[in-house]
C-alpha cells in the first residue's frame, strides 16, 4: 500500500467538502501564502539594513530611552 502524496491527500479532502467549506479552505490558503510573503519580503529587508549597516557602520545611530520616547512620540513639535 502506497501513501499518498501531501498534495493528493490535500486534494481528496478539499474534494470531499461541501461548497461554504471549501471556501474557508481558499481563503485559508490565501491567508497563509499572504503570510508568507510578507513574512519573506520583511526578512529580506532585515537583511539589506544588517547588510547596509555593515557597509556604512558609522551611519549607525543610537539613542537611549528618552531619546527614543521622544523621537517616537507623535505629539512632540518636531513633525
Amino acid at each position: 500500500m502506497t501513501v499518498p502524496s501531501i498534495r493528493q491527500q490535500l486534494r481528496d479532502e478539499v474534494e470531499a467538502l461541501p461548497e461554504a467549506l471549501a471556501a474557508e479552505v481558499v481563503d485559508f490558503i490565501l491567508f497563509l501564502r499572504d503570510r508568507h510573503a510578507e513574512e519573506t519580503y520583511l526578512w529580506q529587508k532585515v537583511e539589506a539594513t544588517h547588510a547596509h549597516r555593515q557597509r556604512h557602520p558609522d551611519d549607525v545611530h543610537t539613542v537611549n530611552v528618552d531619546e527614543l520616547e521622544f523621537l517616537t512620540d507623535v505629539d512632540n513639535e518636531l513633525g
